[in-house]
């Protein structure tokens, strides 16, 4: 039977709501942006701090510029070291969380290399969501606020990030099909379609396990 549903998103594409959608139907906890909440009390540091470097990886420039900083011209400073090593801590903290949560099914888990974390489950279903660009754009803009010159760049961010978070704490590609079970298309797809869908798939592991 499965009892834990793993969702890998693309920005934009709907991860989150299909899960919220999918929980609903079947009766089953979610846990995604809770994450965030019990990653802080692990590490004793603020939710604000733990949603700014969750689930990203700084790129060589981004690292360069949170590493050093140049007092004067001829001078460089490094900064702690603690500051450098905080994402590692942060994707180990949210490891542990996973970990615990998914002792005590059943339950849905959001994105954090969840896929990878719980690979040896005979019980989970690993699913991918994507998207078309524009349909990930619109979906960016509308929940955000935002225009698209901004939502662009969001997306050109995330989905690199999130492979190299993959890439970093796991050594798999985020993009290799053999990390997930299925993959869903919500730009082809609604949303509720997605969840119908892998509902039923569950419900019918549950009644073959029936028979």
């Amino acid at each position: 039977m499965i009892r834990i549903i793993t969702i890998s998103r693309e920005f934009g594409a709907g991860g989150s709501d299909l899960a919220v959608a999918l929980g609903t139907r079947l009766g089953w906890p979610v846990l995604d942006r809770d994450i965030v909440h019990r990653v802080a009390e692990q590490l004793r540091i603020d939710d604000e701090t733990v949603e700014r470097l969750d689930e990203h990886w700084p790129s060589l420039l981004a690292r360069i510029a949170g590493v050093l900083t140049v007092p004067q011209p001829e001078m460089f400073t490094f900064a702690p070291n603690s500051d450098v090593t905080s994402h590692d801590a942060i994707a180990d903290a949210a490891r542990a969380v996973i970990e615990e949560a998914a002792g005590t099914p059943p339950l849905l888990v959001v994105g954090h290399g969840a896929q990878c974390i719980l690979a040896g489950r005979p019980d989970a279903l690993h699913v991918r969501v994507v998207a078309p660009h524009a349909d990930r754009l619109q979906r960016v803009t509308k929940r955000l606020g935002i225009d698209q010159g901004v939502a662009t760049t969001l997306i050109r961010q995330a989905d690199p990030d999130r492979r190299m978070y993959v890439q970093r704490h796991f050594h798999h590609d985020w993009h290799s099909p053999l990390l997930h079970h299925v993959q869903v298309n919500s730009g082809r797809l609604s949303i509720d379609e997605c969840a119908e869908f892998l509902a039923g798939l569950v419900r019918s592991r549950e009644g073959a396990e029936a028979r």
